[in-house]
């Protein structure tokens, strides 16, 4: 079968195989008819963002809809790593996710298993069939801008232990596994959506660390793997060239050295990462000659992009041999995870409510006390001043409108929001607020990213709880607080956890 579709396929209608794009829209309709051309052409898949979702239903109707004008089926893709990557921020019922080092704070792979169990229900809810997770990187920079919490710790054996559990039920939930950034993006200085970060280990530390979750996953069986737009100077000493760019980095180590032989998939090619140092063009052929099987593009204008890659196979740019290759594997992995023949499959009805409470006590076993003094449990005579950070300015956070204080229920309780890097003015104004209060509660996000939130606590004169809701490396900035919690996530079910833990 899989050859007949080959052979029955023109060059552009196989190298459409090879793309995964996205667009905007919750339907489809005439503003977005370019994707509705490249399904029809014979695009290999769909990526949803938050501006394609806004219900299970509503979803679910459009992934079959999409289906059911593709040429050949389509891998329906989404980011959803929880807690911070989400893509059903917009939905109005939604379940809220954990982040991976939250799951790992609860040191239970059972509750890795269970909350994925959750989160494959939500997605094959929506007829999605590949989850770009987990992510699969050692977070050993403390100032890593970008990883953070989505990574499950900055030790690659609870990376293994923890991210296994995440892989094997999408598997089992018949949803491709996505594992991310090869061969690791835990060590950067900057953020790869902005810019192309050099990261300068030497092999052996590379291998050792970074790479050592990603071996044991091919080994485990995961189908596909994700290449980061990060240059290794391991790899590539003379020329700066992102792993997904790079020869050495996809065929010479990932397909020859690992012997991977599933899906290999760039991250997205409209990422500053590439687009700073590379023609989309000469970026595409780059990518599909290093060995990159997929190639994502968030937006789907990239359409014309077909035929001038079509016209470089024909110029001996790229060979027809490497086309048929990745095609063969991609056709390959559609029947085995039943998208060709597994279409609009009816899905049980998701009840959310019960879902979400079996999330949130996980989420109470995630909270680390890291410091216990007096405060807690919080005396409810006390006046409370909680400080916490703008949620507004979080990019991931931006829809979230829920406080710490909706759960704690205190009396005397005032919450004040303050900017991520507050200024000399806005900390004066604080202190004000501080003056009236009997006890502050802290909450801090990435402060050690954004200096100056530690400047804000060090004016606080009052008994402190500290609480770090983001990297959990704030808290070293924190130790004159009489008690320090760790949430690794500032939505609602850590929010929820912790007013409980506060309480008492």
């Amino acid at each position: 079968m899989k050859k007949d579709i080959i052979n029955s396929l023109s060059i552009k209608e196989k190298l459409a195989q090879m793309f995964i794009m996205g667009f905007s829209g919750f339907e489809l309709v005439q503003e977005n008819l370019n994707i509705q051309k490249a399904v029809k052409m014979g695009l290999g898949g769909i990526i949803f963002f938050a501006n394609n979702i806004k219900s299970i239903e509503q979803t679910s109707n459009l992934s079959k809809s999409l289906q059911n004008m593709a040429k050949i089926p389509l891998f329906i893709s989404i980011d959803q790593e929880g807690g911070l990557v989400e893509r059903t921020i917009n939905c109005k019922e939604k379940l809220e996710y954990l982040t991976p080092m939250a799951l790992c704070s609860t040191g239970k792979v059972e509750n890795v298993k269970a909350h994925t169990e959750i989160m494959a229900q939500e997605l094959r809810a929506m007829n999605i069939n590949m989850d770009f997770a987990p992510v699969l990187d050692v977070n050993t920079n403390k100032n890593n801008p970008i990883i953070g919490i989505r990574a499950f710790s900055n030790d690659p054996e609870k990376v293994i232990k923890y991210s296994e559990a995440v892989y094997k039920t999408l598997k089992e939930n018949n949803i491709m596994a996505v594992g991310k950034h090869f061969p690791g993006h835990g060590e950067a200085w900057a953020d790869s959506h902005l810019e192309m970060p050099a990261i300068n280990l030497d092999f052996n530390e590379l291998e050792k660390i970074h790479i050592k979750p990603f071996k044991k996953a091919v080994e485990n069986g995961l189908y596909a793997i994700m290449v980061a737009h990060v240059h290794y100077s391991a790899f590539n000493q003379t020329e700066k060239i992102p792993a997904s760019l790079s020869k050495e980095v996809v065929t010479g180590y990932l397909k020859d050295k690992l012997g991977f032989e599933g899906l290999i998939i760039s991250d997205d090619m409209a990422m500053g990462g590439i687009t700073r140092h590379y023609e989309e063009l000469t970026a595409c052929i780059k990518a599909i000659n290093a060995g990159i099987d997929l190639l994502i593009f968030r937006d789907s204008m990239n359409i014309q992009l077909l035929d001038k890659l079509a016209d470089a196979v024909g110029d001996g740019l790229i060979s027809e041999e490497k086309i048929n290759q990745s095609v063969g594997k991609i056709l390959s992995s559609k029947e085995k995870y039943n998208i060709i023949d597994g279409l609009n499959q009816e899905i049980e009805n998701l009840d959310i409510t019960k879902e979400q409470i079996k999330i949130d006590s996980i989420a109470l076993e995630s909270i680390k006390i890291e410091k216990k003094g007096d405060l807690i449990p919080l005396n409810k005579a006390n006046k409370v001043l909680i400080l916490s950070p703008d949620k507004s300015q979080i990019h991931s956070y931006a829809q979230d409108r829920q406080k710490i204080s909706d759960f704690l229920k205190l009396t005397s309780c005032k919450e004040v929001s303050y900017s991520l890097n507050p200024d000399d003015i806005e900390i004066q104004q604080i202190k004000e607020e501080i003056k009236s209060s009997d006890i502050v509660i802290f909450i801090s996000y990435n402060a050690i990213l954004n200096q100056r939130q530690i400047e804000l606590f060090k004016e606080i004169n009052k008994p402190v709880i500290a609480i770090a809701a983001g990297i959990p490396y704030d808290a070293e900035k924190f130790q004159k607080a009489d008690t320090i919690l760790l949430s690794f996530g500032y939505k609602t079910p850590a929010l929820k956890a912790l007013a409980s833990i506060i309480s008492g």
